[in-house]
């Protein structure tokens, strides 16, 4: 099984339910992980694995369209990958938001979606 990640990608977005949300927009940390079965003994091209400039792609043009609920992005955006690689065998996303519009709150929140295919 091989292991396609892309850690800590850093987004300034507008996604949110709160009016603030959708105007101050927030910093959002992206992690995405994607598991294959290799075809061969070694991977010496691209397209024998997964091209993760093009996954990153669909997760920065993902990213740019305003949503209230951090389920749906994730959700949207591995379903997409999905359909670029449907050989993959899993797909793990996450999404944090750095400053939750919660008094009181210090810390991040954050959405995963993993699914098995």
């Amino acid at each position: 099984m091989v292991i396609v990640q892309l850690r800590d990608l850093l987004f300034n977005a507008f996604h949110g339910i709160h009016e603030e949300e959708k105007i101050l927009g927030n910093e959002y940390v992206v992690n995405a992980s994607m598991a294959f079965r290799e075809k061969d003994e070694v991977i010496e091209h691209i397209h024998d694995t997964v091209n993760y400039a093009a996954i990153y792609n669909i997760i920065k043009k993902r990213m740019s369209i305003p949503t209230p609920l951090l389920e749906t992005i994730v959700m949207q955006a591995g379903n997409e990958i999905h359909t670029v690689y449907p050989h993959l065998k899993s797909i793990s996303i996450s999404i944090r938001k750095m400053h939750p519009p919660i008094e009181g709150m210090q810390g991040a929140a954050e959405v995963s979606w993993q699914k098995d295919f």
